[in-house]
């Protein structure tokens, strides 16, 4: 009897011995790299191809996700080829570390395939991936089933167009009808096809289905009242820039088996735009020159792209005509001689031209003795910089308004008689600041007039006053702007007077009176430059004798 009770004693003290043991094995499992049950998930975390994460802690989505993997069942092959699919990323966090799995999701039931961490695969029970896929988590999965889309395309551009109103009904997993409704368009937008490109209407096809829908109450009818008997822009062949509009109702049936149907109405305007024929006026040119580049066929938002290594800050056309238009391209001071290759291009045209730029010429050095205070305060290479940017800064964006119209319109002089030093001219300062590397030696960005005291500056077109201030290098300036990225600057006024930004000029106006502001060596001087969007360009290239 007492051999019994030891025994008995014997195996509780072992058992008792052993429990933390146990209480190991069972952490050990229930925290293993892989194992996922209800009380060591905290949350769930999903994130679907091109979506943002999606994390759910409340405990019934946690349960449904966690009995999800518990229902799988292990497959040994991949059911499809899915690696061409974008899987969704599900990631359950526990206590001690996150174990995440690779869910290819498929509206198929029997096809929504899991990878486990290990490389392992499972399928989802059927029921499982009805229900899951009626989550919101994967309402994306039924945008193929959305409206389809109508596209309008030229060449190898596509914008789909919005319907202004629709009906649409699709299916779900379950089996229930959901409804869906698009962006609707306020039939005003206006979409782009060009001429000599393949045009087309064209609806993107529900899955499984690659029928078009039943087109009705189509028609195409212009600006002018002129109705086009045709079934597609495919079949438009004009010879002006048309705005058309566009009218349609499409209709999808809702035929046995179909997973989607419905009905949208369309009203939209397109341009067919007959792309800008481009055209350089040819010739050789100097370093202080325009190249001038004339355009038909041209809208005034079209945009035409440069390439070329001329420093040219942009290509902008400026209008002359009803379709037509002028883009003055600066050959600046900063240009290399030489032979130079220039392409222009748009949607649907290009041209490339072969320039041969001369250097200008310079002359002889013009030698100028400036005080040292007087350089300090007004010449330094410091200041000059200042300057520059400043006056760039002026040019950023173009005033709306030309106040003249290029090829019709010239430009007159800013004063009678010739200037001492030409554009491009070189004038020495007689000062040098070796520390700062400074020559004194100086490049005139225009023309400068030795005057009598007096001497009436006009203005040499019509313009618009974009600036009027004091500037260290050129003491009193203005500047005018007068279209097509054209400037005009006025240096060394004696007063501005009243002169204020926004004043309109005609062209022969008085500016202003020559004078001595700025540093002048003590002369009566004008000194006018012309810039085209900031570039400085020979002024002589505009102004008629």
């Amino acid at each position: 009897m007492s051999n019994g009770r030891k025994s008995k004693g014997t195996g509780i003290l072992a058992f008792i011995f052993l429990l933390p043991l146990i209480a190991i094995i069972i952490f050990a499992f229930k925290y293993s790299s892989q194992t996922i049950v209800i009380d060591n998930v905290t949350r769930v975390s999903l994130t679907a191809p091109e979506r943002d994460r999606v994390s759910l802690d409340s405990q019934d989505d946690v349960e449904f996700y966690v009995n999800m993997l518990k229902s799988c069942l292990s497959i040994n092959k991949e059911m499809r080829d899915v690696s061409g699919e974008k899987p969704v990323s599900i990631v359950f966090d526990r206590a001690d570390k996150s174990v995440e799995y690779k869910l290819y999701p498929s509206l198929n039931l029997s096809g929504c395939l899991l990878v486990a961490p290990d490389g392992k695969l499972y399928v989802l029970e059927n029921e499982n991936a009805k229900n899951l896929l009626l989550r919101p988590e994967f309402d994306y999965l039924y945008s193929a089933y959305f409206l389809p889309a109508l596209n309008v395309v030229s060449g190898n551009s596509s914008v789909a167009a919005k319907p202004f109103e629709s009906t649409w009904t699709y299916f779900k997993s379950d089996g229930v009808e959901y409804s869906y409704t698009p962006e609707y368009g306020t039939g005003d937008e206006i979409y782009t096809v060009f001429k000599g490109m393949e045009n087309a209407l064209v609806f993107n096809h529900i899955p499984e289905d690659d029928s078009d829908p039943e087109i009705t109450n189509l028609s195409f009818v212009a600006e002018n009242g002129t109705e086009y008997n045709i079934t597609d822009i495919s079949e438009l062949d004009l010879s002006t820039d048309t705005i058309i509009t566009v009218s349609l109702t499409a209709n999808w049936s809702s035929r046995s088996g179909a997973r989607a149907y419905g009905e949208a109405k369309y009203n939209f305007k397109i341009m067919y735009d007959i792309p800008a024929t481009l055209e350089f006026e040819g010739g050789d040119y100097t370093i202080g020159d325009v190249i001038v580049v004339n355009a038909s066929h041209l809208n005034p938002d079209e945009k035409v792209n440069f390439d070329s290594l001329l420093d040219i800050p942009r290509v902008e056309f400026g209008m002359v005509g009803e379709d037509k238009g002028v883009a003055l391209l600066p050959i600046g001071l900063s240009s290399s001689p030489g032979k130079h290759t220039v392409k222009l291009s748009n949607s649907g045209n290009s041209i490339t031209e072969e320039l041969v730029i001369s250097p200008v010429g310079n002359g002889e050095w013009k030698t100028v003795e400036v005080p040292t205070d007087e350089y300090k305060a007004r010449l330094t290479p410091e200041k000059i910089k200042t300057f520059h940017e400043y006056l760039a800064g002026l040019t950023e964006n173009r005033p709306e308004t030309d106040y003249f119209v290029y090829g019709e319109d010239e430009f007159a002089k800013p004063v009678n008689g010739d200037p001492a030093v030409n554009f491009g001219g070189r004038v020495n300062l007689g000062v040098v600041d070796a520390v700062k590397g400074d020559t004194g030696e100086r490049t005139s960005e225009g023309l400068i007039y030795e005057l009598g005291e007096g001497t009436t500056v006009r203005a040499v077109q019509s313009g618009e006053v974009v600036f009027s201030g004091e500037l260290a290098p050129t003491g009193n300036t203005v500047v005018i702007y007068h279209g097509y990225g054209v400037y005009s600057y006025y240096f060394h006024l004696a007063e501005l007077n009243d002169i204020r930004e926004g004043r309109i000029y005609n062209k022969n106006e008085t500016v202003g009176i020559a004078g001595t502001s700025g540093y002048t060596g003590g002369k009566n001087i004008l000194n006018f430059a012309m810039s085209i969007d900031g570039v400085f360009v020979n002024p002589q290239w505009f102004i008629s004798e």
